[in-house]
């Protein structure tokens, strides 16, 4: 066997990612079943709350394809089936149809800050996929492209303090909470910080076993360390 086979570069577990494709299909998926999600709108960002309007779902996608890595997070086919998700699959053409149920990236500031070495993480799951794992999972296949694909040095995310779920998701997962901005943010009255946290590749290292004196690297994108 060669060192390529085996290797599932876009797969782990239980899900699978692809490009985000500007086709009807997506748009629809990120307009109605993320951007019009209370959960997305409340947690997912600072912006003012309001109604998105038709293009939104079109600039994310042009806006995923641009960035260092932007992916739709699917249901891998033989998972799909048993999903409790809100719309699991039940004709024989959907049940052979990875089920779309959010997406992660990692972004940059721009070709001029690339020699840093460093992306910021973010992440959106859609109704009825939370707290299955399926989050953990993600970020877990996403820092491994980043340190074993991408050769990053950093990656960051932050999250609104009063997002507890979500804190302990990254503290689990091994990301160190690096300060906060104070007050940055006022959610329904009540200021609350902006939480920043990050992971080194060294970190990242020590978790996957990776040892100095170790010569070969083996792919992790199978991993399955952290899931929640």
């Amino acid at each position: 066997m060669t060192l390529c086979e085996g290797i599932e570069l876009y797969k782990s577990k239980r899900l699978l990612y692809r490009a985000a494709e500007n086709n009807e299909e997506d748009k629809t998926f990120l307009q109605h079943d993320l951007f019009k999600d209370n959960a997305c709108q409340l947690l997912g960002s600072a912006r003012l709350r309001r109604p998105a309007h038709a293009g939104s779902a079109e600039d994310a996608v042009k806006s995923f394809q641009s960035v260092l890595l932007g992916v739709i997070i699917c249901l891998r086919p033989d998972t799909a089936t048993n999903s409790e998700g809100p719309e699991s699959p039940d004709t024989p053409a959907q049940k052979n149809k990875p089920v779309p149920i959010g997406f992660v990236s990692l972004s940059q500031q721009g070709p001029e800050f690339a020699h840093h070495r460093s992306a910021t993480l973010a992440i959106s799951l859609r109704g009825g996929y939370r707290g299955q794992g399926y989050g953990g999972e993600a970020i877990n296949w996403a820092l491994d492209w980043a340190f074993e694909q991408a050769g990053l040095h950093r990656v960051g995310l932050t999250a609104f303090s009063f997002n507890h779920r979500a804190l302990h998701l990254y503290k689990k997962l091994g990301f160190v909470e690096e300060g906060r901005e104070r007050e940055a943010v006022q959610h329904f009255r009540v200021w609350h910080d902006i939480v920043i946290l990050g992971m080194l590749e060294s970190e990242w290292e020590k978790l996957r076993g990776f040892t100095p004196e170790a010569t070969v690297v083996t792919p992790s994108f199978s991993s399955e360390l952290g899931s929640e």
